[in-house]
């Protein structure tokens, strides 16, 4: 059966931008800039950060906290796991979003991508970031002015895998379910929110992940650029 799309919606972090790299390297700079990464080894911070920063974004919304009261506890609870004194958490929390907002990393062929698409079909953006981050660096990335719609959980107050959040896509964008194509790279906000509101979805596998048994999106692709031949193909698959 062809399929002819007129929208095609993409997720940012780690779909076009590459969310990984921009964090380690702000991280690496704001320790640098606060001088503990004289006596500080990166690997044992890190270690001990991930997963305290990852439980705080998880839980925000049930805790209320803004990305700062995140960032605060995840610097304060990771330096006193590392029995470390004298560290200026709200300090280091700034440095280290105002670097992170101001720094992009795209991931390999995005802008590529969308200038072959830009003019051919709408454009948007479904994201679970924070709004002034995912504007500024999408700025600082040179790829703010294709897209028609940006729309960020925290402005619309619904999150992936939430339905709501790629309705408010679809009325941004003027377009049904059936007339859209939604990219991205996780096989729980993406797949099951695409699947949740009956669009059509493409896994972006850049990091090579492994399919379990239920997981079986639309269409599968490792580089960006393969966009173009699915859709020019124009063929479910």
């Amino acid at each position: 059966m062809r399929v002819n799309y007129k929208a095609i919606i993409f997720d940012l972090d780690n779909t076009l931008l590459d969310y990984d790299q921009s964090e380690q390297n702000c991280m690496k700079q704001a320790l640098a800039d606060h001088r503990l990464n004289d006596d500080l080894e990166w690997d044992e911070f890190w270690t001990v950060f991930g997963p305290i920063n990852f439980k705080y974004w998880m839980d925000r919304n049930l805790n209320n906290h803004k990305i700062h009261q995140v960032l605060e506890h995840s610097f304060t609870d990771t330096f006193q796991a590392l029995k470390r004194k004298n560290t200026e958490p709200q300090a280091i929390s700034k440095t280290y979003w105002n670097l992170f907002c101001s720094t992009c990393h795209l991931e390999p062929n995005a802008d590529a991508i969308l200038e072959s698409l830009h003019g051919q079909y709408k454009l948007g953006v479904i994201s679970n970031g924070i709004g002034d981050a995912q504007r500024q660096r999408l700025k600082v990335g040179e790829l703010y002015q294709y897209f028609d719609a940006l729309i960020i959980s925290d402005e619309v107050n619904c999150w992936k895998p939430d339905h709501r959040i790629f309705e408010h896509a679809l009325e941004a964008l003027d377009v049904r379910e059936n007339e859209v194509l939604y990219i991205g790279d996780s096989l729980t906000d993406d797949y099951m929110g695409a699947t949740n509101a009956g669009i059509d979805f493409c896994f972006y596998n850049g990091r090579g992940l492994t399919l379990q048994g239920d997981q079986n999106p639309k269409y599968m692709i490792n580089d960006l650029m393969e966009i173009m031949k699915l859709l020019e193909s124009g063929v479910k698959v």
